[in-house]
C-alpha cells in the first residue's frame, strides 16, 4: 500500500469519526427537543420556593424570571441588599400574583453559626421544593484570568469560598428542608470548563470539576435513599453576560442569552441524566470539539481561551 493510499484512508477515518460525533451531537439534540420538562412536578403544596443563589444579575437573573413565570415564590439571593430590593420590586410588579423575598448573603462568608443561622432564617416557615446553585465567580468585583503562577492567595480563597464552601454548606442546611418538601429540584450549575481544559482559568475548572463530582455523588445518593430529589448538572459554554465581557449584541447560535440559555435548562428537567448541556448550540460544538484530534482540540482551547481574556480585559 502506498503512502498516499494510507494518507487517504486515515483522511477517511478521521473525516467518517467526525460525521459520527456530529452526528450523536445532533441526535441528542434531537432527544432532548422533544423532552417535555416535568418542572410543574415541583411546584406542589399551597407556595412552593426556590431559591436562586447569585440571583442579581446574568444567569441567575433568567433563572429567578422563568422560575416566577412558571408559578414558583422566588427567595432571590445575592450580596447587595439595595441590587436585589430594586428587583424585588420590579419581580413584584411583573409577577403580582408571586411573592418574592431577598436574601443577603456574601458568598465568601465563613461557616459557622452566624451563617446557618443565614440560611435558614431565609427559608423559614416557607415550602422550598427547588434549589438552583448559580452563584459563582472569585468573590471579588470581577473575575480575573490568571496563570496559576501569578494567582494571588485572595483569588485562591475567593474561587474555593463561592464555588465550592458555600455551595456545600447550602446543599448540607436546605437538603434536609427539600426532602421533607419532596419532590424537590436541586441545580447545579457547572460549565464546560469541567471538560475542557482551559490556560488561566485553572481555579474556575478546578472549582466546577467539584461541582460536577459533587452533584454526581448527591444524586447517586438520594437514588439508593429512595428519595424523589432531581439533581441536575447544567454543563454550559459561553452565554452572553456581562461578567464574561459579552453583551446583548455578542447574542449569536453558540453564544445564547440568558433567557434562552435558561429556558433550554428548564425544559431538561425530568431528563434522565444528571449531567446535561441543555442549549443545543453548546451541544453541537461539544460534539465537534470531541470529535477532534487532541492537537486541534489543544489549539482550539488556547486560541478560545485567549479571545475569552481579551473580553474580560476590555472591561476594565
Amino acid at each position: 500500500m502506498s503512502g498516499n493510499d494510507i494518507l487517504f484512508k486515515t483522511c477517511a477515518l478521521v473525516g467518517a469519526g467526525t460525521l459520527a460525533s456530529l452526528g450523536l451531537g445532533l441526535l441528542s439534540a434531537v432527544r432532548y427537543q422533544l423532552h417535555r420538562s416535568t418542572l410543574h412536578r415541583y411546584r406542589h403544596g399551597k407556595e412552593p420556593w426556590v431559591l436562586v443563589t447569585g440571583a442579581s444579575d446574568g444567569i441567575g437573573l433568567a433563572f429567578a424570571h422563568q422560575f416566577a413565570q412558571s408559578g414558583f415564590n422566588v427567595i432571590l439571593h445575592g450580596r447587595t441588599e439595595a441590587k436585589l430590593k430594586r428587583i424585588q420590586a420590579e419581580f413584584e410588579q411583573k409577577y403580582s400574583d408571586r411573592i418574592f423575598k431577598i436574601f443577603v448573603l456574601d458568598a465568601t462568608t465563613p461557616p459557622g453559626p452566624e451563617f446557618d443561622r443565614a440560611v435558614l432564617d431565609a427559608v423559614k416557615d416557607l415550602r422550598l421544593t427547588a434549589l438552583v446553585h448559580n452563584a459563582a465567580g472569585s468573590g471579588g468585583s470581577q473575575v480575573e484570568a490568571n496563570v496559576i503562577e501569578d494567582v494571588t492567595s485572595r483569588e485562591i480563597e475567593g474561587w474555593i469560598n463561592v464555588n465550592v464552601r458555600f455551595m456545600s454548606h447550602l446543599t448540607r442546611l436546605l437538603l434536609p428542608i427539600l426532602l421533607q418538601n419532596q419532590p424537590g429540584l436541586l441545580i447545579f450549575m457547572s460549565s464546560a470548563a469541567a471538560d475542557f481544559t482551559t490556560p488561566n482559568f485553572g481555579l474556575y475548572t478546578g472549582a466546577k470539576a467539584f461541582v460536577e463530582g459533587f452533584s454526581r455523588v448527591l444524586a447517586l445518593e438520594m437514588k439508593v435513599k429512595g428519595h424523589d430529589l432531581e439533581v441536575k448538572t447544567i454543563s454550559t459554554g459561553m452565554v452572553a453576560t456581562a461578567s464574561s465581557g459579552w453583551s446583548e449584541k455578542d447574542i449569536s447560535f453558540s453564544r445564547p442569552s440568558t433567557t434562552d440559555f435558561v429556558k433550554s435548562t428548564l425544559k431538561t428537567i425530568g431528563y434522565n441524566s444528571v449531567k446535561v448541556t441543555p442549549y443545543i448550540g453548546h451541544r453541537l460544538q461539544f460534539a465537534f470539539f470531541n470529535s477532534l484530534p487532541s492537537w486541534a482540540q489543544e489549539k482550539m482551547v488556547m486560541s478560545s481561551g485567549q479571545k475569552v481574556r481579551d473580553k474580560m480585559a476590555k472591561r476594565n
